[in-house]
């Protein structure tokens, strides 16, 4: 039986850590979830890898989160996710992306800005002004942190040693930039663009 009238309500029972509500969000949408993403990767096997890794992440970072449509922000992830796993394995230059013709409904919509056209230019450049405005919210050791974790690509381990501080100072930084990330995303940004940019930012 559906327990939840709302996505909110759902979000609520999942940042107060009520397994329940994680098994019903995965059932929800796995099936499509790992569809959408053998459509990337051509592999279920490396698709259900990869499912499993934002499942994961998108528990342990459920706290950080606003009121948002979770199977947007599922599929938003997953879309990433494919799209490092590409790049990382070589194979991003070479796959196509005429399937996009032909996905129904909201799965062609999670891969819209993967199409090339006039506006992609004046999208990506929007939001790179709203993700340094949301930025210019942190301290700046926040920041700096926050940037080589999430734009230079560092691990934890390193940016601890780098700056001579423990890994869980490192993780308590990053988890407090997210937040206030996300709450100035939320009063600040259209929806749409909420969505992309903490998919990007969640999973990295």
């Amino acid at each position: 039986m559906y327990r939840f009238s709302t996505e909110e309500d759902l979000l609520s029972d999942l940042k107060q850590s009520d397994h329940a509500a994680f098994e019903y969000l995965f059932k929800r949408f796995y099936p499509r979830l790992l569809g959408y993403a053998i459509r990337f990767v051509c592999d279920e096997e490396t698709a259900e890898d990869i499912l499993q890794e934002c499942f994961m992440t998108f528990w342990e970072r459920r706290q950080m989160l606003s009121a948002v449509s979770l199977g947007s922000l599922l599929f938003l992830m997953v879309r990433n996710a494919c799209l490092n796993y590409l790049k990382h394995t070589a194979l991003v230059h070479h796959v196509s992306i005429d399937y996009l013709n032909i996905l129904d409904g909201e799965e062609r919509l999670y891969s819209a800005d993967l199409m090339l056209s006039a506006d992609e230019p004046i999208l990506y450049e929007d939001l790179k002004v709203q993700i340094d405005k949301a930025l210019s919210q942190l301290s700046p050791r926040s920041r700096e942190i926050f940037l080589l974790s999430r734009f230079k690509g560092l691990k934890n381990r390193e940016i601890a040693e780098m700056l001579g501080i423990s890994t869980t100072a490192v993780e308590k930084h990053i988890s407090k930039s997210l937040k206030v990330i996300s709450d100035y995303l939320k009063d600040n940004t259209s929806y749409s663009h909420y969505l992309i940019i903490m998919s990007f930012l969640l999973f990295k």
